[in-house]
């Protein structure tokens, strides 16, 4: 299942600087819905204090529409690095299966 918008198409999922974070967050620009994927791509880029280990784009900083959301999907999408499994994961699981 795709989530679309009235005309069908599939939605990206977008934010926009709110206007008060405006001050903290110089590289974005303020009030312009464009694709999260750039901004938070820019973040990583041109400011040093992003985690990259963690969400590149804050809720108090940011708005944020469209994409499907997190309900409607069959499983969770692991959006922060952090939540993936380290290198050795894989042969721990096998060895645990086995057992």
């Amino acid at each position: 299942m795709t989530y679309t918008d009235t005309t069908g198409a599939p939605r990206l999922r977008e934010a926009r600087l709110r206007p008060e974070a405006a001050d903290r967050v110089q590289w974005a620009p303020t009030g312009i819905w464009l694709p999260a994927s750039t901004l938070a791509a820019r973040a990583l880029r041109q400011a040093p204090e992003v985690d990259p280990r963690g969400r590149a784009l804050g809720d108090d900083a940011f708005e944020f529409r469209g994409g499907r959301p997190e309900a409607e999907r069959r499983t969770q999408i692991r959006t922060r690095r952090s939540d993936h499994p380290g290198p050795g994961w894989v042969r721990r699981r096998k060895a645990s299966a086995e057992r």
